[in-house]
């Protein structure tokens, strides 16, 4: 990867993975990968995601015409998700770094708790509609909090929760990095790996939460796991202020 400035926060309040964790590539990718095997537990499971609203948007419309019958699901999830991302970003701007990732991650941690008692007793969303929807809507508001913490990294937008603006953002750069003016080639690779890192970190996730469902019990409390590794990661001190370089590939 190459050095460039890493900004202290997005225009659109986002924080940088660069000045929020050690290891930042490395606490993306599990964030990532969790993200992405929740999300394909819940969809076999539940019939709808808890991280990938625009797809739970077309279940909330092909539902009503006949064709989605887990369409209340997805709407208890979106809803759920909506909430949550709203109330934790609203506690993260009242606290200073590294409080609020740290907040945001103890939020996400407690709601997986009580999603993997819920997920248990219910047993897996097999009691009938109603206990789906209380399932979706739980992983849904750990999905939620968990989206309001690292979404770019130098710069570069890195959703944790959502891959369609990654996937957006990795073909406008992969393009300019080979077709564009010489002088942006470089960032614009950089943007361009960085995307396909997202991207097939979330597509790992879904293979590893598609395989868990032979052991479904393990694959809340998994994720419980990774919030709780993702705390350890946290920088203790405001790092990665204007101007500085930073860490190479490996997270360093």
């Amino acid at each position: 990867m190459v050095n460039r400035s890493v900004p202290p926060e997005g225009q659109d309040g986002t924080t940088d993975a660069y000045r929020e964790f050690r290891l930042p590539l490395t606490a993306l990718a599990l964030a990532i990968v969790t993200a992405g095997a929740l999300d394909a537990f819940a969809f076999l499971r539940y019939g709808a995601f808890v991280a990938n609203q625009s797809g739970n948007v077309i279940f909330l419309g092909m539902g009503p015409a006949g064709e989605h019958p887990e369409w209340p699901v997805s709407g208890a999830a979106i809803v759920a998700f909506a909430v949550s991302a709203g109330l934790v970003d609203l506690l993260r701007r009242s606290l200073r770094p590294p409080m609020a990732s740290m907040v945001a991650l103890a939020v996400t941690a407690a709601v997986m708790v009580v999603w993997t008692v819920l997920d248990l007793a219910l047993a897996h969303g097999r009691y009938g509609m109603a206990s789906r929807v209380l399932l979706a809507a739980a992983g849904a508001v750990a999905m939620g909090s968990l989206t309001t913490v690292a979404t770019r990294a130098t710069g570069v937008p890195t959703p944790i929760t959502y891959q369609s603006g990654t996937t957006k953002h990795t073909g406008e750069q992969a393009v300019r990095w080979f077709l564009g003016p010489r002088a942006g080639r470089v960032e614009a690779r950089h943007a361009a790996l960085l995307g396909l890192f997202a991207l097939g970190c979330y597509t790992t996730g879904g293979a590893l939460g598609t395989l868990a469902q032979h052991q479904s019990r393990w694959v809340p409390p998994s994720g419980t796991v990774a919030m709780l590794v993702l705390m350890l990661l946290v920088r203790r001190r405001l790092g990665g202020s204007a101007g500085a370089s930073p860490p190479d590939a490996a997270g360093r």
